[in-house]
């Protein structure tokens, strides 16, 4: 232990002895090894704050760039989410679109029946009414005769 505590003991004399020996050399005036210390000492200190000012820099666009990714999956499942939507929606219109198409057209083909149907009554009707016409024209003398005093006999309901 004793030479465990020499050794550490000695290796501190060693670093404090370098440390003095460095500060008396550099008390000394008119080195020029001292003045090249000194500039190179300046521009790595210069360039180490560079560079630690451009490493944060990085490290604050590497943030933004992860956060805008995280946004633009974000909206990107949104938008997929919404077109979902929109297609689940225009699905449903289609359907009922075309379930309203299929109750027109048997509508359509109720109407034209119906059609056909009143076009056979009027056709009837017209023959009917032809046919009243006809013997009407044919009534009899006496019968033209009756209607002549019930015309006179009853003005309102002049015109048989």
């Amino acid at each position: 232990m004793s030479v465990l505590i020499r050794f550490l003991r000695a290796a501190w004399e060693l670093v404090v002895g370098a440390a003095a020996d460095a500060l008396q050399w550099l008390r000394k005036p008119g080195s020029k090894i001292k003045l090249v210390c000194a500039v190179l000492a300046f521009g790595c200190m210069v360039s180490g704050l560079s560079a630690y000012e451009k490493e944060q820099r990085i490290r604050d666009l590497s943030a933004q760039v992860v956060k805008v990714k995280a946004d633009w999956d974000a909206d990107a499942k949104r938008l997929q989410g919404d077109v979902a939507e929109r297609d689940r929606r225009l699905a449903d219109i289609a359907a009922t679109l075309r379930a309203e198409a299929a109750k027109l057209e048997a509508l359509k083909a109720e109407s034209a029946e119906a059609l056909k149907v009143l076009a056979s009554k009027i056709e009837a009707s017209e023959s009917d009414a032809a046919t009243w016409r006809a013997r009407y024209e044919q009534r009899p003398d006496t019968c033209k005769a009756a209607l002549e005093l019930l015309d006179s006999a009853c003005p309102a309901l002049k015109g048989y």
